[in-house]
């Protein structure tokens, strides 16, 4: 009996292992490459540990665009926006669906959710004309404005399960002690349900510092191009190809705030996640 344990202990320690380090695998493969000279990343048979490490790719990153700084600073200004503004409406709606009865408010839920099922590709034309008739177009606040359209659905369904997660007894205990409206919300609610407003502020992060279709498509001036399409634009060299060493440097440069901030945040995004599929 204890030997059948342990040999399918360690068969599924085996296949687990294998799991993580196919998943794994890719990203060493971007760390690695990020560090090779372009000799050596070009070469063939590749290696799969650089002969040695250089800092060339990162410091011809220096080149790209209006310079990299102009780029990620572009990035920064459309995450912060996006995040800011899909919290604040995510909880405000959210707290509104779970708390308030009104007229249509299940059919206004469903319309909104509705909206994760349409692939926002086709949207992008439509959301381009409505820009520009705003005098939006071409403009980081209008393309900001945009991916918080595109992060509204889901956000606005995890802040209210979130807000239904909270008991009612609680809401009820601050409105005799004389909290209502705004002080009920920031002092009594926000603090209970802050895994989900984390959950919702790390998507916002990493869909907004990670977008190119959008931003390829609704900024045509390339001094605000966020990272990620100054990075498509600069590594492809004319009739040379792609320049594969700039590429890797500055993808390893985007994924780095993505790491930090997801592990920094996992147990309160768990959280968030688990309280976000309580049912009404």
């Amino acid at each position: 009996m204890r030997k059948n344990t342990a040999a399918r202990g360690l068969l599924w320690f085996a296949i687990c292992t294998s799991i993580a380090a196919l998943f794994l695998f890719p990203l060493y493969a971007v760390v690695t490459a990020a560090f090779k000279s372009p000799a050596e990343l070009n070469g063939s048979p590749p290696t799969l540990i650089p002969r040695s490490f250089t800092l060339e790719n990162f410091a011809a990153l220096q080149g790209l665009g209006n310079g990299v700084w102009v780029h990620i600073g572009n990035s920064a200004i459309l995450a912060v926006i996006t995040v800011v503004g899909t919290v604040i409406i995510a909880t405000l709606g959210g707290w509104g669906f779970a708390r308030y009865r009104f007229p249509g408010r299940g059919v206004v839920f469903v319309a909104m959710l509705s909206a994760l099922m349409v692939p926002f590709q086709p949207l992008l034309t439509p959301l381009f004309l409505v820009l520009k008739s705003l005098g939006l177009g071409n403009t980081l606040f209008g393309l900001a404005l945009v991916f918080i359209t595109f992060q509204l659905p889901f956000a606005l369904f995890v802040m209210r399960n979130a807000f239904m997660h909270v008991p009612q007894a609680l809401e009820d205990a601050a409105r005799v002690d004389g909290a209502s409206g705004w002080k009920l919300l920031t002092q009594v609610l926000l603090p209970v349900v802050r895994p989900g407003i984390i959950t919702v502020a790390l998507f916002a992060f990493l869909s907004s510092w990670n977008e190119f279709l959008a931003a390829l498509i609704l900024l045509s001036d390339q001094s605000l191009f966020p990272l990620p399409v100054a990075l498509s634009a600069g590594a492809v060299n004319g009739n040379n190809g792609v320049r594969w060493p700039l590429l890797e440097a500055g993808v390893l440069i985007t994924m780095i705030p993505c790491l930090v901030l997801f592990f920094t945040l996992q147990r309160y995004y768990t959280t968030g996640l688990v309280a976000g599929a309580v049912k009404e």
